[in-house]
């Protein structure tokens, strides 16, 4: 595990970059699934077959959009942990994450065991 006090800034700096990043390309896919929604809702009546599947394409990009605003939620607050300086602190047991998890999910809210427990659940 790391102290988030001893993690450099050099890699602090990576990691906001590459937050930002995923932050930018999130963005970018909720406008497109957005347009692609109000695409699907301006489409006129057809047959009922067409319908049903257009329905469905609906429903999977609805929740897709879900899925991608909630994970630019989460990038959003990690963000903001980096700036109030809770970056890196697990927000259950107030452990630090280990570097490593930091690295591969900058946007990881809690340590791999706190997390496996409320997976478990």
């Amino acid at each position: 595990m790391t102290d988030p006090s001893s993690i450099d800034t050099a890699l602090v700096d990576d990691l906001r970059g590459r937050l930002w990043v995923a932050r930018g390309m999130l963005s970018r896919t909720v406008v497109r699934t957005d347009d692609e929604l109000a695409t699907l809702e301006a489409h006129p009546a057809g047959p009922p077959v067409e319908d049903a599947a257009m329905e469905t394409v609906a429903a999977i990009l609805s929740r897709l959009e879900g899925q991608q605003r909630h994970e630019l939620d989460e990038i959003d607050d990690a963000l903001a942990r980096l700036e109030s300086g809770t970056f890196g602190l697990c927000q259950r047991c107030q452990r630090p994450i280990a570097l490593a998890r930091l690295r591969a999910m900058p946007q990881a809210r809690h340590c791999i065991g706190c997390e496996e427990e409320l997976e478990a659940r």
